[in-house]
């Protein structure tokens, strides 16, 4: 008689990939930690009613007139804010005082990109070192975890993997006993080499990657800082219905 595991991890590397990924009755937890996942979760946290992501600065132009005035746009390509939009990607923009109580439509080069690729899921969640330890305890009882990492450009991103590692060490640690696929084992194994040690910083660590320095360099160190805060706000961000919104734990998409 075989092992019977209690839930199976999968994981993706980056969006953009040919064709269409059947997520159908699993859970995806879509991660992009630089920066529209932590993005995200810190609008909500801080009072955002909903995120609407969209693919492009057409798709939120045309959506907010559908909405109506009293929402804000915000984004980035190449790291940047899109002419126009009230924001950028940068979480520290999104404080209290300017999006509480507000609707946003988002739309980033990947993030936003993953999000609409995993729409065939049977839930979708927002998954980022800021909501880390949160997020892990509502997993625990699903039996298919996807960690879409949402990557650069459809290449792999190692900040992703690295919250991806986190977020499956934090199952194992719960008592779940899993069975986990290679690409999702390649997450644990980049955790653990790089922020299993107890002395690691995750700020230093973050900031070795590609597209960290590329933020950097254009002016947005202080945000690698704040998306390494782990467990920083601790929430469950949902995706349902074209929306993005905190839900209490233990409901049911």
């Amino acid at each position: 008689m075989g092992w019977e595991y209690s839930m199976k991890i999968d994981l993706v590397l980056s969006a953009g990939g040919k064709g269409r990924r059947d997520f159908h009755g699993k859970t995806v937890v879509v991660i992009d930690v630089l920066r529209a996942s932590s993005t995200i979760v810190t609008a909500l946290t801080n009072g955002c009613f909903a995120v609407y992501p969209v693919a492009d600065p057409g798709a939120a132009a045309i959506f907010k007139r559908q909405l109506g005035s009293d929402c804000l746009t915000g984004g980035e390509r190449r790291g940047l804010k899109i002419p126009g939009f009230d924001l950028g990607n940068s979480p520290l923009e999104y404080t209290a005082a300017v999006v509480g109580g507000q609707r946003i439509i988002l739309t980033t080069s990947n993030g936003t990109q993953a999000l609409l690729e995993a729409q065939n899921a049977a839930e979708i969640l927002i998954g980022s070192f800021l909501n880390a330890g949160y997020l892990s305890s509502y997993l625990a009882a699903k039996e298919e975890v996807v960690f879409f990492c949402a990557g650069t450009n459809g290449e792999p991103a190692m900040e992703d993997l690295l919250c991806a590692g986190l977020l499956t060490e934090r199952l194992l640690n719960n008592g779940v006993e899993p069975a986990i696929t290679d690409a999702a084992r390649l997450g644990l194994v980049v955790y653990r080499h790089l922020l299993g040690n107890s002395e690691a910083d995750p700020v230093t660590v973050l900031g070795q990657f590609q597209h960290s320095k590329y933020l950097a360099s254009i002016g947005f160190a202080d945000d690698i800082a704040y998306c390494a805060q782990i467990d920083a706000r601790p929430c469950l961000a949902r995706y349902q219905d074209g929306r993005i919104s905190l839900v209490e734990e233990g409901k049911g998409p």
